[in-house]
């Protein structure tokens, strides 16, 4: 399978380490975790979603496959973020070298890629779940290590858990949460609320927000 050949490629996962390492600390962003248990939790809600969205197993393999590859081009950073999602689309096809995508597929990959980081212009499943999958992973496990314990860094560490259901009519996102969820700080991150329902208005649902299974209005 994809998702195992990219995760067993040596350079891939040297590449990783090193972006695990660094910090990037710029314009009000904090440094949450980049490295590979992101990018594995990302996949996971990409697979979840595609299923959710009735996708084929060739089109969850490549999501999968996306969300391994998404941050890549962080590597290429210093001190400070460069515009990683270009970096990342411009980079992941070394390590598909000796697998089977096609380069239709590299096509589809490399769009889903570069426009993770806003998804201002969605034209596949794989894009909708890559940025939708990516802003859903702003909980405890990724920001817990940050350097940076501000109030928001704080609050995002309520999150306990993400989950996001997919019906006819609705795309809800629920958040297990420890307390009280303060979203008018969290909405200094507002791609955590605007993604959502970007994604919602694509597909042709509502966008329901829940909080320990009580519906929100953030």
């Amino acid at each position: 399978m994809l998702y195992e050949a990219i995760l067993n490629n040596k350079s891939y996962l040297k590449l990783t380490d090193k972006i695990a390492g660094m910090k990037f600390i710029t314009d009000d962003k904090w440094d949450w975790e980049h490295g590979i248990s992101h990018y594995k939790r990302v996949a996971n809600f990409v697979k979840n979603i595609l299923e959710q969205l009735d996708a084929d197993e060739r089109t969850i393999e490549l999501g999968m496959a996306a969300a391994l590859l998404h941050d890549i081009g962080l590597s290429e950073s210093s001190t400070e973020k460069v515009d990683h999602a270009k970096k990342s689309s411009e980079m992941f096809r070394k390590f598909l070298i000796g697998t089977d995508v096609t380069k239709k597929e590299e096509t589809i990959l490399e769009h889903a890629i570069s426009d993770h980081s806003k998804g201002e212009n969605l034209n596949s499943l794989i894009d909708v779940a890559l940025v939708l999958a990516d802003k859903l992973d702003v909980t405890y496990h990724r920001t817990i290590n940050s350097s940076i314990q501000d109030d928001v860094n704080k609050e995002f560490q309520k999150i306990r858990n993400v989950e996001v259901c997919i019906d006819d009519e609705n795309l809800i996102v629920k958040y297990k949460v420890d307390g009280v969820l303060n979203f008018s700080l969290l909405k200094k991150w507002e791609k955590m609320i605007s993604i959502p329902i970007r994604i919602a208005k694509y597909l042709n649902k509502d966008c329901i927000f829940m909080v320990n299974e009580k519906v929100v209005k953030p």
